[in-house]
């Protein structure tokens, strides 16, 4: 079945942030800090300002100017005044007549910088744990600890305590289209057209930049060529928007690959230790310690530490419990979420671990997982109530698998298993507007499709189940956040679940309402009859167009609004002793298996197989929903094995683009095997459990695993890299 955006796609005919542009329009380049940690000494711009086609450059002392009277000193200003935190950090802004000359503008700036002590890796702020009060450290973005039951005591009482460090790496999003936004200023409005996953999120977070009230400033999302987390908050629009003010002009900013790289909000770099106390088959206590750089992140923005930090733990049940985490700050750009925000990295420690444990005491490490794994009713280590969770039926299904495999697999093939959980985020909430017209259903929406169908496929899946109206006759209508209904953004696994909620409720009414204007009982339906909408009752049929009054046929059809703000799980606050941790909304789980085999000479691995089956709580979509687990998959691969960004000791990113950062080919994914396990339902509508997250989180576990399995060498590292597993296997 063919997505109503494929052949658009195919024939170019879709407009892109890359693709934005207007009459009269100037290209814009950021001029950027050369060092990772600096004072700002001296900004001159007069050679910039003087080249061939500058029409205009801005720096920090020119923000009062530009931005409204009082507003030009906010607490994170576009421009540093002082303090460079990062290599690449915008420091000022050029715009001319065409890109070349911008770019060679750009590199005549005068910048005079005090190099101030770089600390470019977590070993540079912390070379071990932690001590006492060096969590005030100025390095220190977020601080969380929590504990549930008698650590010290489980550890006391353990026949056997099983230990382990785990290093993951930065990972980059890859979309293939690069941020890129269209800026323009019409008196009072602040309107920037952007690639963007979270129109309302890039407003919120330019109006707090650049110091202007968020209804002044309206954001319009173009069709998103890939986000994964890498575009769900502001980056370039305020910077886009201040040279649009200075040029009075519109501006098109746009990042180079390389910049993409090195500036797009990468995922996190991290240590994890986990150990744990066991007594048979019990896992009587875990401790759990994690150190998580977040580059130049601002305080109190990290989420990833309370949230992720929980995944570390897995869905097992654990006698007492320890979770403590540190996000430390470094001389690297700031860092942000990627698909399913650290979760792989952190099953990856969990799961290995996990596996470790379990051939420690003596058992099979899927019958360990079936005997330790959660149930619902189970508790979480924050005293959150376990909701439906298909993870032993799950596991079940692994098995028959597994023993398939063995058989069919020649002698020495890796066999690994993991475990991966996650939450519906429909507790960040949505509307939408739906307009029934004459000839068709329109979802109105500011949120545009980033590649995954969550919004032309999931939204209009919910509407066709709702109205009762085929795909054809429905349609996705992008707004601007001026105009359109609140969301909170494509991200988190929650656009189906909140938005197709949203959809649920608002179709609801659509034929609530169409019902009083209809004599007669019974359920209506709606209909498309020779391109006519038509409300079906009682086997009558009344066109749409019939019933609508003067105003609608005015405005342009029968309108209505649904919302969905869901609320997340309870914790118990008494668990928690610093920081915040998050409850979840649903339980999902995902159960893959990984078949690899190992080169002895050279450390290299090849996947010959994977198995990914998925709790779903309902389908929506099929061929959607399967894509995703197939495209997660293929992601998960490429953290599993390749995909890390290398930073020198002057936090300088080494390998910025596709030569050197290595990210798997078609010939590199090998068969998926796809099962989905129904009936345990979740948040989203009619039961539905997120999809977008849940495929990517066990494949690195997995993968680890089966190396260990196939080698009996554990590599405790992401990727695992041919040399990795040579020195796992004492080659070099």
């Amino acid at each position: 079945m063919i997505r109503s955006d494929a052949r658009l796609k195919a024939r170019g005919a879709l407009e892109f942030g890359v693709d934005l542009d207007a009459p009269g329009a100037l290209h814009g380049v950021l001029i950027r800090s050369p060092v990772a940690h600096g004072r700002l000494r001296r900004v001159d711009l007069d050679r910039v300002r003087s080249a061939p086609g500058v029409v205009c450059a801005i720096g920090h002392a020119e923000l009062a100017e530009l931005l409204p009277s009082g507003r030009g000193a906010t607490a994170h200003p576009a421009f540093p005044a002082a303090e460079l935190r990062y290599r690449g950090e915008p420091i000022a802004a050029v715009a001319a007549r065409s890109l070349a000359e911008a770019r060679w503008a750009a590199a005549r700036a005068h910048l005079e910088i005090e190099p101030l002590p770089i600390f470019a890796q977590i070993e540079d702020v912390f070379p071990d744990w932690p001590g006492a009060g060096e969590g005030e450290s100025e390095h220190v973005n977020a601080h969380v600890l929590a504990r549930q039951g008698d650590v010290e005591g489980a550890f006391a009482r353990a026949d056997r305590v099983v230990r382990g460090k785990y290093r993951t790496a930065g990972i980059v999003q890859m979309p293939l289209e690069p941020h890129a936004c269209l800026a323009r200023v019409d008196g009072e409005t602040w309107h920037v057209q952007s690639s963007t996953q979270s129109p309302f999120g890039a407003r919120e977070d330019t109006s707090a930049i650049l110091g202007i009230p968020e209804e002044q400033v309206v954001v319009e999302a173009s069709w998103v060529g890939g986000g994964f987390g890498g575009k769900g908050a502001g980056l370039l629009e305020p910077y886009a928007l201040l040279l649009a003010a200075a040029a009075r002009r519109p501006v098109k900013l746009q990042l180079s690959y390389a910049e993409e790289f090195e500036l797009s909000r990468s995922t996190l770099p991290s240590i994890i230790w986990v150990e744990s106390a066991l007594a048979g088959d019990r896992i009587l206590g875990r401790r759990v310690r994690l150190l998580l750089d977040t580059g130049a992140s601002l305080p109190g923005r990290d989420f990833a530490t309370g949230y992720a930090i929980g995944f570390i733990a897995g869905p097992y049940r654990i006698g007492a419990v320890e979770l403590e985490g540190y996000a430390v700050k470094t001389n690297k750009p700031p860092f942000g979420p990627h698909r399913a925000p650290f979760a792989p990295q952190c099953v990856f420690a969990g799961e290995s671990h996990t596996d470790e444990i379990a051939r420690a005491a003596g058992w099979d490490p899927l019958e360990f997982r079936e005997r330790t794994g959660w149930r619902e009713g189970d508790e979480t280590p924050l005293g959150q109530k376990v909701g439906p969770f298909g993870l032993q039926e799950a596991l079940e299904r692994a098995r028959a698998i597994r023993e398939r495999w063995k058989k069919e697999l020649p002698a020495g093939t890796g066999l690994g298993l993991a475990v991966g959980f996650w939450s519906t985020g429909t507790s960040a909430g949505g509307e939408v507007l739906l307009r029934l017209t004459p000839s068709e259903l329109v979802v109105e929406t500011v949120e545009a499709e980033i590649g995954s169908g969550s919004v032309i496929r999931g939204l209009v899946a919910v509407a066709e189940e709702v109205t009762g109206l085929p795909r054809e006759a429905i349609r996705i209508g992008r707004t601007d956040t001026a105009r359109g209904p609140y969301d909170a953004g494509v991200y988190g696994s929650r656009t189906l679940g909140a938005l197709g909620n949203a959809v649920g409720d608002a179709g609801t009414k659509l034929l609530q309402e169409l019902a009083r204007r209809i004599p007669g009982r019974g359920e209506l339906r709606l209909e498309v009859i020779g391109g006519s909408c038509v409300a079906v009752r009682n086997g009558s049929r009344v066109t749409v167009a019939s019933l609508l009054t003067d105003s609608e046929r005015a405005t342009g059809g029968v309108l209505a609004r649904g919302r969905h703000y869901g609320r997340g799980g309870e914790i118990l606050a008494e668990r928690v002793l610093t920081g915040g941790f998050y409850a979840y909304t649903d339980f999902t789980a995902a159960v893959h298996l990984a078949a690899v085999s190992v080169d002895r000479e050279t450390g290299q691995v090849r996947v010959l197989r994977y198995a990914a089956i998925a709790d779903a709580g309902r389908v929506v979509d099929p061929p959607t929903y399967r894509a995703q687990v197939e495209g997660g998959v293929a992601m998960g691969l490429g953290e599993a094995l390749t995909e890390e960004t290398l930073w020198n000791a002057s936090a300088e990113l080494q390998n910025p683009g596709l030569l050197d950062y290595r990210v798997p080919t078609i010939l590199e994914v090998p068969p998926i095997e796809v099962e989905v396990v129904e009936g345990f339902l979740g948040a989203g509508p009619g039961g539905a459990k997120g999809g977008g997250e849940p495929p990517v989180i066990p494949v690195p576990g997995a993968v680890a695993n089966a190396v260990a399995d196939a080698t009996g060498a554990r590599v405790r590292e992401l990727p695992l890299t041919p040399e990795r597993v040579a020195r796992a296997l004492k080659l070099l």
